[in-house]
């Protein structure tokens, strides 16, 4: 349910996968509960624009960020990762490595 969510939300853009690069993605590892990265970035990416979470659980959750750009920024929390699936909002990639 929450990917099909996902998708409506990205329309036409789609999601890629994970790489280094700036444009398309970040991956990291991390030893955090999803409570507590999942609190950090909510706070601190919402200074940049609207923050929403999917599939909250235990285990894992998905943070969607809209800022004024046309294509969200995901963030798939399963710790041990925490990856960001889609383009990285400018400012936002030293943020989501100190919360994680």
């Amino acid at each position: 349910m929450g990917q099909l969510f996902v998708s409506m939300l990205l329309g036409a853009a789609g999601s890629t996968s994970p790489t280094t690069s700036q444009a398309h993605g970040l991956s990291f590892r991390t030893h955090k509960s999803v409570a507590t990265i999942q609190k950090c970035l909510t706070v601190k990416l919402s200074q940049i624009g609207e923050i929403v979470a999917l599939n909250s659980d235990v285990k894992s959750t998905t943070l969607v960020l809209r800022d004024s750009s046309d294509d969200p920024m995901i963030i798939e929390i399963a710790p041990p990762s925490v990856i960001v699936t889609t383009r990285i909002i400018h400012g936002t990639r030293k943020i989501v490595q100190d919360c994680v």
